[in-house]
């Protein structure tokens, strides 16, 4: 939706001059002594896009004759004027069937009415009664016609209702076909039903010179419809009748302006099925240019040929609830992307005004909520549209265009705005300011932006967010640093990104913990040449909810490593004779291997199993091979014992078989 600043002086310059021209005539009448009782009846006629007026006019002579001395002085009239719109046509007044002589003259400083001298039939004397009618129609003035907003043709009809009478004298009817929506009527009236028309009344009117209905009335079924595709969507364009400069302007601004808005936002179109796009009068009723409701895929423009703000609705196919539920960041994205399409267009580039302290209406942009459109927009809603604009505006500057498509991004994706190692999480925060502010972070938004949102943005409360958020990301930032390459757990982070600050400090103390046991466990493998196990790594940056089962599984392998380090040292202290010869046909070796891809597996029972194994071979070791020495020499000494015994008993033999003759 857009803010529409001149509609003020349209829909002012459209009472006042009635009000003016009224009161003139009023006082006039008064001062002279003519009452006046009128009824006024305006029916809207579609088939022949006119709008007939009758005014049902009585005039009565209150003016006694006066007597000074043989003179009677009588008082009467010969006319009085009524103040028209100048689009007023086939003009008649008649009086007891007879046409009356009118005279139009111009009223000073106005161009949307004249004053029309009408002449009774006779003269009117003291209480005598004229019963007047006058008709005319309202033709309605072109589209884009700025001096008025007297619109009148099938599909549209606005026009000013009016009465000229005395207090409590005046009854004001509006006649609409039922196939019409009333808009807006600018008083109070009772609605009735009559013949398939519906009637707004307003009888007994009490300041008839500062009476005043503002009559807007549309027939959709009336609007002339053609189809236009861009980009593979499809548009149905609806417009007055007759009035082929808008359609062609408006066929023109989407063909061109959804590809670059596409472009510079870098997200598809991201709307099904066509969009309706109808020309009507109703923003300008409520102060705004145009609106869009993407659920609904209609989009409304006033008549005026206005580029941007056609790109400015169009642009809200994207930014709107799906995107950031914050009004002021959809509008000000919208005011900004708006126009820098139009200068890939061509056209001039625009800028917000400069917000500056005491401007009118001004609110923190979080308390400026949606409009209500039952009254016209006021300085706040202006205030509100320029200073999201201005916001933005140096938010896209200092982000650039191309880190912007990384941020409506991620907002169309629903990722998380601490991003760990690997690819952004899916993480469906609030998609307030604040996801804004932490997105436009992790790209590296500059500080100043922070300094935007606290001067323009915040409530007084959610500065203290603020305050607690710098301290948090300071710690998540040296935490981060700290960590070996290690991304903070999921946990933290994705507390960090709902912003409950407290919550994410407590389990950045408990991160710290469980790196320090994992820089001890380094120490403990590192004159072993072995790596820590991806896993636990793994297992720290994808923790959920808490660091505990992390930090179980840290302590097990830091305690696993000491064992594992001992092991090793063991088997390499353990290098003597004995020692050498008890470990022969053990599997020491492999074993303590196994234990070593065990451990950078993370499976910290299979390294003590093995480890058991090796540390029982290698504490035995000494006495197995003790004996096992002492075995082999027992066994050695038999078999010399032997070898001699078995000698001596050959050279016996030998000596015998020598001695026999």
């Amino acid at each position: 939706m857009q803010k529409r600043t001149v509609l003020h002086l349209l829909l002012g310059l459209s009472v006042l001059p009635v009000a003016l021209a009224v009161a003139s005539a009023r006082v006039a009448a008064a001062d002279d002594g003519l009452t006046v009782a009128s009824t006024y009846t305006y029916t809207v006629d579609p088939d022949t896009n006119l709008v007939h007026v009758l005014a049902d006019m009585r005039f009565t002579n209150v003016l006694p004759d006066t007597t000074s001395g043989n003179i009677i002085s009588r008082a009467y009239f010969k006319s009085f004027s009524l103040p028209l719109l100048d689009d007023a046509i086939n003009t008649v007044a008649t009086q007891n069937s007879h046409r009356l002589t009118l005279t139009p003259t111009p009223i000073d400083d106005s161009a949307l009415f004249f004053q029309l001298r009408i002449n009774f039939a006779a003269n009117l004397y003291y209480r005598e009664t004229a019963h007047v009618l006058v008709t005319y129609d309202l033709t309605g003035q072109p589209p884009r016609t700025e001096k008025a907003p007297t619109r009148v043709n099938a599909a549209y009809v606005a026009f000013d209702a009016y009465g000229i009478a005395d207090s409590g004298r005046l009854t004001v009817r509006i006649v609409v076909p039922s196939a019409y929506t009333v808009d807006k009527l600018g008083s109070d009236v009772v609605q009735t039903e009559e013949n398939g028309n519906t009637i707004y009344t307003a009888a007994a009117i009490e300041r008839p010179n500062d009476f005043d209905i503002f009559v807007s009335a549309r027939n959709d079924s009336a609007l002339e419809s053609s189809n236009i595709t861009t980009a593979g969507h499809e548009f149905v364009l609806r417009s007055w009748p007759g009035d082929a400069d808008w359609k062609a302007f408006s066929a023109q601004q989407i063909s061109v302006g959804v590809p670059i808005l596409n472009e510079l936002i870098g997200q598809p179109w991201p709307i099904t099925g066509s969009i309706d796009v109808r020309e009507a009068f109703t923003p300008y009723l409520y102060g705004y240019a145009g609106w869009f409701n993407p659920i609904e895929r209609k989009l409304e423009m006033g008549e005026d040929l206005d580029a941007q703000v056609m790109l400015h609705e169009l642009s809200h196919a994207w930014f709107n609830t799906a995107m950031f539920n914050a009004r002021w960041i959809n509008e000000g994205l919208a005011q900004e992307y708006s126009g820098l399409a139009n200068e890939k267009l061509g056209l001039a580039a625009v800028s917000p005004k400069e917000v500056v302290a005491g401007d009118a209406g001004a609110v923190k942009l979080n308390e400026w909520g949606d409009p209500a459109l039952a009254t016209v927009a006021n300085e706040t809603e202006t205030y509100g549209y320029n200073a999201s604009w201005f916001v933005l505006k140096h938010i896209v500057d200092a982000v650039g265009v191309d880190k912007m498509r990384e941020i409506f991004a991620a907002a169309r994706d629903k990722t998380i705005s601490y991003v760990g190692n690997g690819p952004a999480e899916t993480y469906d925060t609030s998609a307030d300011w604040r996801r804004l502010l932490d997105l436009a972070d992790q790209v590296g938004a500059p500080e100043t932006i922070d300094d935007l949102f606290r001067t323009y943005v915040l409530t007084p409360s959610e500065l203290e967010q603020m305050t607690a958020r710098s301290t948090a990301r300071a710690d998540y930032s040296n935490l981060t640093s700290d960590s070996l390459h290690w991304a903070p757990p999921l946990a933290i982070r994705k507390a960090m990104a709902r912003w409950s600050f407290p919550e994410a400090e407590s389990m950045i103390t408990n991160a710290r913990a469980v790196l320090e046991k994992r820089d001890e466990l380094v120490r403990s493998i590192k004159p072993l040449g072995i790596a820590i196990p991806p896993s636990l790594q793994a297992a720290y940056e994808s923790a959920e909810v808490d660091l505990n089962d992390v930090r179980v599984r840290v302590f097990d392998q830091a305690g696993a490593a000491k064992e594992l380090a001992n092991a090793t040292a063991a088997q390499e202290a353990h290098r003597g004779l004995f020692n050498s010869v008890g470990l022969m046909g053990t599997h020491v070796t492999a074993d303590l291997a196994d234990a070593t891809t065990a451990f950078e597996k993370g499976d910290t029972a299979t390294t003590r199993t093995k480890i058991g194994a090796v540390l029982a071979a290698v504490n035995a070791s000494h006495d197995v091979g003790r004996n096992r020495i002492l075995l082999a020499a027992l066994a050695l000494l038999g078999l010399i014992v032997l070898a001699v015994v078995i000698t001596r008993r050959v050279r016996r033999r030998r000596q015998a078989a020598a001695s026999v003759p």
